[in-house]
């Protein structure tokens, strides 16, 4: 599968940046992010979320005149259908764009808080990127689909000097239901063993587990 380093992502999002006709703020997550703060050589796509319904039909009328398609037009494979995104997009080297609108794969929000800790990165035209902070990077990597061992590895990077007193106020005000709690324990109990690292949040959603 397709690689793209952060001088190839950061050209695409200048070019759809331009065509951008209001103003509006981006925040890629994932792989992206890493890579724009020197975490990450590559990445094969671009999860983006936007905080409105607005912002994301004025990023989407942009990626046409980009040369993006949309990707309901193309092949998609199953890990891409389970992402619950948006809107889909593909250009011609086959770089992918997932965009969510508010909540990542219909589990966690962009909470005011995520906003706020987010770091300014660019702007190109009338389109702002902020990059969100690693701790929320490596909540929503949580979420990911077990099984997903690149995602577990870009955990084991982000993971020094996290804030997990943060992390753990963000999990408070997400309200989760324990569905998706006892998938973050799996997700983390499995990123525990496989690189044989401490999670201290663990205990501590397990409590949330038990009391719901």
């Amino acid at each position: 599968m397709e690689q793209f380093d952060a001088k190839y992502i950061d050209n695409e999002l200048g070019e759809i940046g331009k065509r951008v006709k209001k103003p509006i703020d981006i925040y890629p997550i994932g792989g992206c992010a890493m890579s724009f703060r020197g975490l990450k050589e590559s990445t094969k796509d671009v999860d983006i979320v936007l905080r409105d319904a607005k912002s994301c039909e004025a990023f989407c009328d942009a990626l046409f005149g980009a040369q993006y398609a949309d990707a309901e037009l193309v092949k998609i494979t199953g890990e891409y259908r389970n992402l619950e995104a948006t809107k889909m997009f593909e250009n011609k080297d086959k770089f992918h764009l997932d965009l969510f609108v508010g909540r990542v794969c219909g589990k966690m929000r962009l909470s005011d808080a995520m906003v706020k800790r987010a770091e300014f990165y660019k702007t190109y035209g009338n389109m702002s990127i902020y990059l969100i902070a690693k701790e929320d990077i490596f909540l929503f990597k949580s979420l990911a689909s077990e099984g997903r061992k690149r995602d577990l590895d870009d955990m084991r990077v982000i993971y020094p000097n996290l804030d997990w007193k943060t992390m753990e106020k963000e999990l408070e005000a997400q309200r989760f239901e324990k569905e998706l709690l006892e998938h973050m324990v799996k997700r983390f109990e499995e990123f525990r063993r496989v690189h044989d690292l401490d999670v201290p949040i663990l205990a501590s959603i397990k409590k949330k587990i038990w009391k719901i």
